[in-house]
């Protein structure tokens, strides 16, 4: 992955992403979703980490952003290890994972949410890890 061809997803350590929706202007969500389909459309596996779960989103955005993954789950399945939020507050992390918690059963995908990036990278690459 060549991270000049990524605004809003920080591909360094790739298979870990690091989405970095807080750079979003009004508008960001096609070149988002290109992105997600350039990821969706590489061969190797990768895990989303959502550090800016909060981050305000024009609500067209949002729509075509949500519209996206719900019109793909099915390939983010097969090329996402999973979806994991940070959220530092403890509050927010019980809500969160609540609220994961539904999203891995509804979708058939894992969604995680722990307290800060370096938990979020450790669980990044347990999911990462061969099953058996």
């Amino acid at each position: 992955m060549n991270q000049a061809d990524f605004r809003y997803h920080d591909v360094t350590g790739f298979p870990l992403v690091v989405a970095r929706h807080r750079d979003g202007e009004p508008g960001f969500a096609a070149r988002w979703i290109a992105e997600m389909e350039r990821l969706a459309g590489n061969a190797a596996q990768f895990v989303m980490i959502v550090p800016d779960l909060d981050v305000e989103i024009a609500h067209d955005d949002r729509k075509a952003m949500v519209q996206w993954q719900t019109g793909n789950m099915a390939r983010l399945r097969e090329c996402c290890k999973g979806f994991i939020a940070v959220k530092p507050d403890p509050s927010g992390l019980a809500r969160t994972q609540a609220q994961a918690e539904k999203m891995t059963r509804a979708f058939g995908l894992p969604f995680c949410a722990v307290a800060t990036l370096a938990q979020a990278r450790e669980k990044a690459r347990q999911l990462l890890e061969p099953a058996g």
